[in-house]
């Protein structure tokens, strides 16, 4: 699915359209971004960068996938929409 959420691109992370997608738990948003480097963003982007090296493209359009899901989660439309285009 290369489904893209709208996200502003005006300035990094779009808190206030996170936090409606997250149903307005703002609790939520805040916990999932201060997890998001470690668990998401620098495993994907170094499997991203291995599947680049080793030409595998199943390999970077299945990466690029997980990672367009968590940067849309918490709003990181420059990210979410990169991976789109990965992906795509």
């Amino acid at each position: 699915m290369n489904r893209v959420v709208d996200l502003s691109i005006d300035q990094p992370i779009d808190v206030a359209k996170a936090i409606v997608l997250l149903g307005n738990q703002d609790k939520i948003f805040y916990q999932m971004l201060g997890k998001l480097e470690m668990l998401s963003l620098n495993p994907s982007l170094e499997a991203l960068a291995q599947a680049v090296e080793e030409r595998d493209f199943p390999k970077m359009k299945s990466k690029a996938h997980s990672l367009k899901g968590a940067s849309g989660y918490i709003g990181a439309s420059c990210l979410h929409y990169s991976c789109y285009h990965i992906q795509d």
